[in-house]
């Protein structure tokens, strides 16, 4: 057994990750059965961290936490979800889609930059994240696989405009991401309604 192939064995056993992964249909859990569930604000079970491999993580509202547990309520849950955006590239009406969608959909109203060359939504209540993943499709983006133990982004020079070379590392940059993500269509049959997932590589 190789070294890579060790670290997803725990005493003989899948580690919990990777059991997790098979056991999920494909990555698609019982999400949409927690979307339906308005008892609670998040997620439950696998399909707590299942929701990465779709760019989500589910926070709360640490400023309220506790006054929230005094009224015995749960946490304020939400979602902080992750574009996937090769080379940080983004077009004018792509960033104009999301600017608005921060402003009128999220707890924040804003749009955070990383290092990672992309950008996250944070805030985002159980409600709104289908909106979410539908407003970023509309204008041919996604979060497919930007969380969890995944490539998450892939970097390259950030002006492909610069040279054929910057041009073609980009270009490079797009292919690599398409290529790592998941094999299924649980994305576009839970988010998109099974609605065909438009790729960077179509803007």
């Amino acid at each position: 057994m190789s070294n890579d192939q060790s670290q997803f064995i725990v005493e003989g056993k899948l580690a919990d990750n990777e059991r997790l992964k098979r056991e999920s249909r494909n990555l698609r859990g019982t999400i949409e059965q927690d979307l339906k569930d308005d008892i609670t604000g998040g997620f439950t079970a696998d399909n707590f961290q299942l929701i990465r491999f779709h760019g989500m993580y589910q926070q709360d509202d640490r400023d309220i936490r506790a006054e929230r547990a005094k009224q015995k309520l749960e946490p304020l849950q939400n979602v902080m979800l992750r574009a996937r955006l090769p080379g940080g590239v983004i077009l004018p009406h792509q960033w104009l889609a999301i600017d608005k969608f921060a402003d009128e959909q999220t707890m924040y109203g804003s749009i955070r930059l990383t290092t990672r060359q992309t950008f996250q939504f944070h805030g985002v209540l159980k409600p709104k994240i289908k909106l979410m993943h539908q407003t970023l499709n509309a204008v041919g983006m996604d979060s497919i696989a930007t969380a969890g133990d995944v490539n998450r982004n892939v970097l390259c020079t950030s002006n492909p405009v610069e040279s054929a070379l910057h041009l073609e590392a980009y270009e490079w940059a797009k292919k690599i991401s398409e290529h790592l993500l998941p094999k299924t269509n649980a994305y576009a049959e839970i988010w998109l309604d099974g609605e065909k997932v438009k790729l960077l590589s179509r803007r």
